[in-house]
């Protein structure tokens, strides 16, 4: 049987090498397979915090400002 090597998730503040994977990963595979990016081992971030990231931060038609 295969032995399943523990990944830690991480929590908290993103940081700026994160920020650059994930938009890396939206820019390849589009904004869908958020655990991907978990499952290739290229962030320690849960799907679901990947997709609330981009979906508050980088999504292209987001808009900032006052109301």
């Amino acid at each position: 049987m295969e032995q399943l090597i523990p990944i830690e998730i991480k929590k908290g503040p993103w940081k700026i090498e994160e920020d650059e994977l994930l938009i890396k990963h939206v820019e390849e595979y589009g904004p869908r397979d958020w655990d991907l990016p978990l499952s290739k081992g290229h962030l320690q971030r849960t799907g679901k915090s990947c997709r609330l990231r981009w979906l508050n931060s980088y999504q292209p038609n987001l808009k900032k400002g006052e109301f």
